[in-house]
């Protein structure tokens, strides 16, 4: 081993980084922190605070399908939406986005603490705008070219 691999060091496979025994219970001030990795914090708080754009928010994972079902068979219980297109954990926030957008309604009913979601005519335009380029797409008729 020559004089040079001695001093490099790495990060030891089921050691410790530093002398804390709970990284979790034991966090780093944000002082403490390199000045990049707090650029790097700070850069991700900012970027979180920012509206997503229309198409950020249309590019999301199942933001589509959710818009197309509840233009299909709106007016749905939000519940339903779950149980047909996905439990992911952010969904909720997802319904919320496209109520942002105009593209859905929902209400909230009293009796039964049940939330309805409605399409509004924007949704509806643009839920066909989807299925019309679901539907070029799948065209075997257009491939001829």
């Amino acid at each position: 081993m020559d004089e040079h691999s001695a001093t490099v060091t790495s990060i030891p496979i089921g050691g410790k980084l530093d002398n804390r025994t709970n990284v979790t219970k034991e966090p780093l001030p944000f002082e403490e922190l390199p000045p990049d990795i707090q650029k790097i914090l700070e850069d991700r708080k900012a970027d979180s605070k920012v509206k997503k754009t229309t198409l950020r928010v249309l590019e999301g994972k199942y933001v589509l399908s959710i818009l197309c079902y509840i233009s299909q068979m709106s007016p749905v219980v939000k519940s339903d939406v779950y149980n047909n297109i996905s439990r992911a954990n952010n969904m909720v926030k997802k319904i919320d986005d496209l109520e942002e957008l105009g593209l859905i309604k929902i209400y909230k009913t009293a009796r039964t603490n049940t939330n309805v979601i409605v399409i509004t005519k924007k949704g509806k335009i643009v839920a066909d705008h989807v299925l019309m380029m679901v539907k070029a797409i799948e065209d075997k008729t257009l491939d001829s070219d």
